[in-house]
């Protein structure tokens, strides 16, 4: 639910909105994910960015929570920020991918035209799984993108654990997401394969092995984010 515009000008600094304008949110963050926690509201159309080239526009009144899972450290793929966007608008494709959707491909949320315009081509989506929280229903993956034409099988630095999901009044949309890492995976660097197609992706042997293993073998648990994206409450 974000749009985002290239552009040459300064980005003020974001003034935050009233807790009027923006969703009541609470949520419970277990201590493995509490480094660094922030929360912030914004109104609809503020820019969530302090940069001279980038603007990302929420589109919808929004409540975020930001932080890390485990120390904030330098080296990517070992850095874990999480983040949990609860917008105040109802979302027809989330809605569709909840109901429908057999994989990522289908779902195709991450690149959602009316609410993202982004830089990055997004070109995997894994593991998808449909998901029933307490707060409403939902759709997961992993996802991994690129600024170039290149498909890279699954590393660390790059992987990112999505869900995307629906109130069950129909008046919030939900997307939360946290980057992870694999013990069998490359780190980001030069050695990380490129395959020549999204065809031999799906045959490659690192992205079977994040389809198939455990949810626990993942850094952070995908389990354990689960649980604390279940704690959520909207009020």
């Amino acid at each position: 639910m974000y749009k985002r515009s290239v552009m040459a000008a300064v980005v003020c600094a974001l003034a935050s909105a009233s807790a009027e304008d923006a969703p009541q949110v609470s949520l419970s963050v277990p201590s493995p994910f509490a480094t660094e926690v922030t929360v912030k509201h914004y109104r609809k159309g503020q820019d969530l960015l302090h940069d001279p080239t980038f603007h990302l526009i929420t589109v919808a009144p929004l409540t975020e929570y930001h932080g890390w899972f485990g120390p904030r450290v330098a080296h990517q793929a070992n850095m874990y920020g999480w983040k949990v966007d609860v917008f105040a608008r109802y979302s027809p494709k989330v809605a569709a991918a909840c109901a429908t959707a057999r994989d990522g491909y289908e779902a195709d949320l991450s690149i959602e035209p009316e609410f993202f315009a982004v830089d990055e081509r997004l070109y995997m989506f894994a593991r998808f799984e449909h998901k029933h929280f307490s707060w409403g229903d939902a759709v997961s993956f992993l996802s991994q993108s690129t600024q170039d034409s290149a498909v890279y099988v699954p590393h660390n630095g790059h992987l990112t654990y999505e869900v995307w999901g629906l109130t069950r009044d129909h008046k919030y949309t939900v997307v939360a997401s946290v980057a992870v890492s694999h013990h069998k995976l490359e780190d980001w660097g030069p050695d990380v394969r490129d395959a020549p197609s999204i065809a031999a992706l799906k045959r490659d042997r690192d992205y079977k092995r994040v389809e198939k293993c455990s949810a626990d073998e993942f850094e952070p648990s995908l389990t354990a984010f689960d649980r604390m994206l279940d704690a959520l409450v909207i009020r």
